[in-house]
């Protein structure tokens, strides 16, 4: 089952035909402000005399600043209602794998608006990695033992990853989009989620993709 929080995400993007977090902020009438004090503070969302208003830090580089912009729109979409009853939403830290409810769906909501499908499948090969799972599907029955299957198996991926050494790290990517690695996570987390099956990119075997899979049964 797709989360509340994807389906958010394009909602979004169908009503503001946009992705940039920006830009939507502007359709949306969101206050954008800078702040300097606390300096820990990356940023906030809340909501003040029913205006919904967003903080940036005002010393963030670029790749801070579009990262926050991408969380902090990612509350504004899902949190309004708390604000809006005096909630405060502040960010020491973007894109955290903490999973607590709130911080954990503008992580998704944020990234998934941000990054496109296409974007992610066209740069991970996924049309050929597709290709080559099916191909295992239909021939594999042909192997008697356990031990023969596994090799077979195990012999078909290498050599795709052989013919795709080129495949882009987690930290590639994020500088290509000039985010945050945490918001390319989170990409990965919603292509997950829509059941779309992708091969292991470098940087990309950790715990991650367990943490949502039991974050998404709650």
């Amino acid at each position: 089952m797709v989360p509340q929080a994807l389906r958010m995400a394009e909602s979004a993007f169908k009503r503001y035909k946009t992705r940039d977090p920006f830009e939507i902020m502007d359709a949306r009438r969101v206050l954008l402000k800078e702040f300097a004090e606390p300096r820990t503070l990356l940023g906030f969302f809340t909501v003040m005399n029913r205006r919904q208003v967003i903080g940036l830090n005002r010393a963030a580089d670029d790749v801070q600043r579009l990262t926050g912009a991408i969380h902090e729109l990612g509350h504004s979409l899902n949190d309004y209602r708390t604000a809006a009853s005096g909630g405060r939403f502040e960010d020491c830290k973007f894109f955290s794998l903490s999973n607590a409810p709130s911080e954990f769906n503008a992580n998704l909501t944020g990234a998934d608006l941000f990054i496109p499908d296409e974007y992610i499948l066209d740069r991970v090969s996924y049309g050929d990695y597709v290709r080559l799972v099916q191909y295992i599907g239909g021939e594999i029955g042909r192997f008697r033992t356990g031990r023969e299957r596994m090799r077979f198996e195990e012999e078909q991926m290498q050599e795709f990853y052989d013919c795709h050494s080129a495949l882009p790290s987690l930290s590639q990517l994020a500088a290509e989009l000039g985010v945050d690695e945490g918001v390319v996570k989170f990409k990965l987390k919603a292509l997950s989620c829509r059941e779309y099956e992708l091969p292991n990119l470098p940087e990309a075997q950790g715990d991650f993709l367990r943490n949502w899979q039991k974050t998404a049964g709650r």
